[in-house]
């Protein structure tokens, strides 16, 4: 390179210096401006909307993933499933089933699922709670919504009640009282603590949640049956591969959509409803002889709400069986009734006169009444009469007559004196110690349609109408009666005394297994089995009569002696005549009378030792 371009390069590099520094200066001015952009608002515009797109999908992402994470495993959560980016711990399998029921639920069932999610604030966080300190899915809570749609006063066709939906039997057997005076199914913290039981044990038989779940709705026996047939047939045993009931089929798909439109509020137009607020598990425990109406004027809270909060306490009453009750209240007005209670401790003398409406109309509970309840006074007012004053002071006419020595044709005069009663917690003390014996039961009579029967004849024969007949069997139309059907055609009413004769006898409720009964009764399935003289627990049928304790010979002449009162009499001074029951057997009556099926076969001169029917006359030989 000669001398004139090394110039020349020197000349260049010094401009270029001396014009960015000049540019920089300028540029860091407040007066300066740069140049317009062509389209500059579009491009800032599509570019912002990439960079929080990119952000937000980052900060979602990390937040799942720990999320997950987070999660702690135990011996009912095992495995995870992730969709649409929520991670679940129940199976979620996206099928054209659940999008069908999703779609239905968000357009036609809209207001359905909108008061759902508003309830699930209400009892979502306890059952949560509980669900996480159990190490059990969190997502089983979404089994809820499908079940009662978080409603404690919901109840099915087949009379399942509460959040859970519990029939009468399955409560009972996960600890929860069911009786005339209180149902802990409508309790959703005990209701709650009784599903997970539940739901423990079906996992503990199928290792499978779907499984279980189906078992939850149809019952464990219905599960494992149709299991057999599969493998009998050698097809799968998971829940898609077995034969269920149609509703069986529906229900964990419902669950699958449930969990996905709760969990993703927003993307289904739900994000604007809001939920109530979580209930409060204040709880307190008091004599029954408390009522519900005098814990509420204690507290300063409203009759009402309080009645809202306790909804196992049906009636409004304590539960009379027991010696005391608890009861949920609110926090703020927990204090309230403790400051009264410490002033006094004593209960009201008498309950309010509203009560009244819970004791029945008959001889026995007006005796009552008059002999535990206190009596008040009142004056008659200028145009009352006897249907008003009844009503007025939630009594009968029956009654009034009897406590003022009063006739149909005594004329009310003005300001005379009359007398009625209000009830005392001891007046519903003997109702629940006496209801047994002066309670009725209702039993459905049936029959069996016959070849070419039509309502209308079968109404006339048996004295009742062709709309009772439908109401009674559910029948939508009269042209829906079919041959061999089992029609109910009226009701009989018999007491609790001839329903059970015998303290150690009882009659078999539904959906109830001897194990049940060994469990509930702290005996042996060996021993029950062998007081009734079965050989099968299958032979166990509703209604049967059922030993609990072991028939001793006291029993035995408490049973000879009232079946002698009907028709029974000595044969050759050492044989009786006794009526079969339902669930009879030979070889079980053979074993209650010490003899053989072989002696009773020849003595009744039968043919088959399964030829036995209800209320059919036997001779049995008494045991020396």
């Amino acid at each position: 390179m000669n001398s004139f371009s090394k110039m020349f390069f020197r000349l260049f590099l010094t401009f270029y210096i001396t014009i960015a520094i000049v540019i920089n200066i300028k540029a860091s001015t407040n007066s300066f401006q740069p140049a317009q952009i062509k389209n500059s608002s579009l491009m800032f515009e599509s570019n912002g909307r990439i960079v929080k797109k990119i952000g937000e999908d980052r900060f979602k992402k990390s937040r799942d993933v720990l999320e997950k994470q987070l999660i702690q495993k135990s011996v009912y959560r095992k495995k995870f499933w992730e969709f649409e980016g929520k991670y679940y711990d129940i199976p979620i399998k996206f099928s054209p089933k659940v999008d069908r029921i999703i779609r239905r639920l968000t357009t036609k069932q809209r207001k359905k699922i909108m008061k759902g999610i508003r309830r699930s604030g209400r009892y979502a966080p306890m059952i949560t709670r509980m669900l996480k300190e159990e190490g059990m899915p969190l997502d089983l809570l979404y089994m809820v919504p499908a079940e009662s749609n978080f409603s404690v006063h919901s109840v099915s066709s087949k009379n399942a009640v509460g959040l859970w939906q519990f029939i009468s039997s399955t409560g009972r057997r996960y600890g929860l009282k069911i009786n005339r005076w209180v149902d802990e199914r409508r309790d959703p913290v005990l209701s709650t603590k009784a599903a997970i039981m539940y739901l423990k044990n079906l996992y503990g038989i199928f290792g499978d949640w779907e499984l279980a779940m189906a078992a939850y709705n149809t019952g464990e026996g219905r599960v494992q049956r149709s299991i057999k047939l599969a493998k009998r047939k050698g097809r799968g045993t998971d829940y898609y591969s077995l034969k269920l009931p149609r509703e069986t089929r529906n229900y964990v798909p419902s669950i699958m959509a449930m969990a996905i439109i709760f969990k993703n509020p927003n993307r289904y137009g739900f994000g604007h409803v809001k939920s109530l607020n979580p209930i409060d598990e204040t709880k307190v425990s008091l004599s029954v002889s408390f009522s519900l109406e005098e814990v509420a004027k204690r507290s300063k809270i409203s009759f009402r709400m309080l009645r809202e909060k306790n909804p196992a306490l049906f009636l409004g009453l304590p539960p009379m069986t027991q010696k005391k009750y608890s009861f949920y209240i609110p926090k703020k007005y927990h204090q309230n009734l403790l400051e009264s209670l410490k002033y006094n401790p004593k209960p009201s003398k008498k309950w309010s006169i509203n009560y009244n409406r819970l004791i029945s109309n008959s001889s026995i509970g007006t005796r009552i009444l008059e002999r535990y309840g206190v009596p008040i006074y009142f004056k008659v007012q200028k145009g009352d009469n006897l249907w008003d004053l009844s009503r007025k002071h939630k009594t009968s006419i029956n009654r009034l007559l009897k406590w003022n020595k009063l006739n149909a044709k005594s004329v009310l005069r003005v300001n005379k004196k009359l007398k009625t009663y209000v009830p005392t917690w001891r007046v519903f003390k003997e109702i629940a110690r006496k209801s047994f014996s002066f309670n009725s039961k209702l039993i459905a009579k049936h029959i069996r349609v016959s070849k070419g029967g039509v309502l209308s004849k079968i109404a006339r024969r048996h004295r009742t109408s062709v709309k009772k007949l439908m109401h009674w069997n559910k029948l939508s139309h009269p042209d829906q009666l079919r041959a061999g059907q089992k029609l109910i055609v009226g009701y009989r009413k018999i007491s609790n005394k001839q329903y059970t004769n015998y303290k150690d006898v009882i009659r078999i409720p539904k959906n109830v297994t001897i194990s049940h009964l060994a469990l509930k009764y702290k005996k042996t399935v060996k021993e029950l089995m062998d007081w009734n003289g079965l050989t099968d627990a299958k032979q166990l049928r509703e209604g049967m009569r059922f030993y609990i304790k072991n028939p001793s010979k006291k029993l035995f002449k408490t049973r000879e002696k009232s079946l002698s009162n009907l028709d029974s009499y000595k044969i050759k001074a050492r044989h009786m005549i006794i009526r079969v029951r339902s669930g009879d057997t030979l070889w079980g009556l053979a074993k209650l009378y010490r003899t053989t099926v072989e002696a009773l076969k020849e003595i009744n001169e039968l043919e088959s030792s399964n030829y036995l029917r209800p209320n059919q006359k036997l001779i049995v030989p008494i045991s020396s």
